[in-house]
């Protein structure tokens, strides 16, 4: 199996810690865990999957900080781990995942706040994080465009850039502490 590229085990009822040992599957492109009872630490064991470019942990009940070790995924394109007991704040690592095109952190755990150069990842279609405490931050006024920008409840400050209106399909910025006005000339888009 030492050539096996693709585990998911999503919506099932596994539970106890989450093997170490899934780390020995280095040629790992796809790893779901998604909707289980997996409870713990995220291994830092998965940090040897340099192949990865998903992975799914969300819907767990996961705790503690996110690994160090999650750094090494230099080609991940898809990172989620939403609905988990995880602590500590949003890893600075998160932001050196360049290829990154979807990252949701919904109920975490985690707290703010945000690595600004999360919201510089240029490949990053769609960002999504909600519910999240920390210290009031504003977002940075030349965002990467995106098709979908949900930041709901996370502390948000000030005004909503101009760049943020051209997000193509979901822009939802709710229960924040945002001011200003919404400009006449905002684009369609599925929801706003």
């Amino acid at each position: 199996m030492k050539n096996l590229s693709f585990i998911s085990l999503t919506a099932n009822r596994l539970s106890g810690n989450i093997p170490g040992h899934l780390g020995s599957f280095t040629a790992l492109t796809y790893l779901s865990l998604e909707s289980n009872q997996f409870s713990g630490v995220v291994p830092p064991e998965l940090g040897k999957l340099v192949n990865l470019k998903t992975l799914i942990l969300s819907g767990n009940k996961l705790v503690g900080t996110l690994p160090e070790a999650l750094a090494q995924i230099k080609d991940l394109k898809d990172f989620r781990v939403s609905d988990n007991n995880l602590n500590g704040t949003v890893p600075e690592f998160m932001g050196n995942w360049t290829q990154l095109q979807n990252l949701e952190l919904y109920a975490t755990g985690l707290q703010g706040p945000i690595p600004l150069a999360i919201f510089q990842l240029e490949k990053l279609s769609d960002l999504r994080i909600a519910d999240m405490p920390g210290p009031e931050f504003q977002l940075p006024k030349k965002p990467i465009e995106r098709k979908y920008l949900v930041l709901r409840n996370i502390n948000l400050t000030g005004t909503i850039p101009e760049n943020a209106w051209k997000v193509e399909k979901t822009l939802d910025l709710t229960f924040n502490k945002l001011v200003g006005e919404i400009p006449p000339n905002t684009i369609q888009r599925q929801f706003t």
